[in-house]
């Protein structure tokens, strides 16, 4: 659920810049705010259905405005209607049993807001889509405008091996999670005047796994292919100067067979979100999805509802042999000239350097100590290997 949170900010985020742009300064028109957005699927791999409803909001105060007390269902082209239940945060989520799930199926949502606005979607079709292949790494660089400033690390590729009942558009989302720890355990801390000794060491914030969305949009059509494959199709590159390849990462790889249709909608959001130019060297596209204001027809609607299918691989990479890591410490050290006496007066937590017996006159900053301020979580994830 937190991934697909992140994608709706990711999207409001896209569809902030959709309208004319002036030189240096963004201009948007007041129709632009304010419009809702929906980003929903049914997808036959998946045991529970999300919607999203929110509103866009002003490009200069970008926030998530969460749109709740919709009545939100799901409908089959057979006329079945699925209810959603509404979670409080713009989510709305349900179940379809398996049995109308299947390729070919097509689907729609209807929602009606607070304000008695109808929306609804076209119907999209469920296509076939092939396992996820073989996934792997090639250490390579990377080159910033600076073609000295060289980047090593690791580019990831996947292979994809359709039939030809299998869909011919594909999209790739990809979450990654690695471990990485802080420097020491805390043992000595000074508050208040007073030096602290910390028996036993307390590892309880040595150890991290952050997990990310990765925000870029992976698409590949076959369409124009004699055969419903690809090699070597390029997903993300992992940098030494991240600390992600420290301890081992891990990324997990979910691909979507598309309809023709929703194809060209993330295509659109791709090329909106192209970093090769800057965001004033030219005009975005303005994304037209499948949703329709029945009660307000000239006022749009952003976002799209589709119906994919999909499949799911995780890979865990570590060591990488010969890749020298170059990322950036956090963690710093400051030897105090005086003493503990230039301490004095502070009303905050101040770590200190130390052995068994005592401590000495040497401060680190928190994130030596502390390893969720890097924004990972203590808690080992399930699916981490020991």
């Amino acid at each position: 659920m937190q991934a697909f949170k992140n994608i709706i900010w990711f999207l409001i985020a896209l569809f902030s810049l959709t309208s004319c742009i002036d030189s240096y300064k963004p201009v948007i028109k007041s129709n632009d705010k304010g419009k809702y957005v929906v980003m929903g699927n049914v997808d036959k791999n998946d045991t529970v259905q999300t919607v999203n409803v929110s509103m866009t909001s002003s490009i200069s105060d970008p926030n998530y405005i969460a749109v709740t007390g919709c009545s939100v269902e799901i409908q089959n082209d057979k006329g079945i209607n699925f209810p959603l239940s509404d979670n409080g945060d713009g989510t709305y989520t349900g179940k379809i049993d398996p049995q109308y799930m299947t390729p070919g199926s097509a689907f729609r949502v209807n929602i009606k807001t607070p304000d008695g606005t109808d929306i609804e979607s076209d119907y999209d079709t469920i296509s076939s889509c092939p396992p996820v292949d073989s996934v792997y790494y090639n250490q390579e660089s990377q080159y910033t405008n600076n073609a000295n400033d060289e980047n090593k690390g690791i580019q990831l590729y996947s292979d994809l091996k359709g039939q030809n009942s299998d869909s011919r558009y594909y999209k790739w989302t990809l979450t990654e999670t690695w471990e990485y720890h802080a420097k020491w355990p805390i043992r000595w801390y000074y508050y208040l005047g007073t030096v602290y000794h910390v028996v036993p060491d307390d590892y309880s914030k040595m150890v991290c796994w952050h997990t990310l969305l990765i925000p870029k949009i992976y698409l590949l059509s076959t369409k124009n292919l004699s055969d419903n494959d690809y090699k070597r199709f390029p997903l993300n590159f992992v940098g030494s100067d991240t600390r992600r390849l420290e301890y081992g990462y891990s990324l997990l790889i979910k691909l979507e067979a598309l309809s023709h249709s929703a194809y060209v909608f993330w295509e659109r959001m791709r090329l909106n979100n192209n970093s090769n130019g800057g965001l004033y060297e030219k005009q975005p596209l303005t994304v037209i999805g499948n949703l329709h204001n029945v009660t307000h027809p000239n006022i749009q609607v952003l976002g799209f509802f589709s119906a994919v299918s999909s499949h799911t691989k995780r890979i865990f990479i570590h060591p990488i042999p010969g890749l020298q890591l170059t990322f950036k410490d956090f963690c710093t050290v400051r030897a105090l000239r005086k003493g503990i006496i230039e301490l004095r007066g502070l009303d905050y937590i101040v770590y200190l350097a130390g052995n068994d017996e005592t401590y000495f006159p040497t401060v680190y900053t928190r994130e030596c100590v502390d390893c969720t301020l890097l924004g990972g979580v203590t808690d080992k994830p399930s699916y981490w290997p020991n």
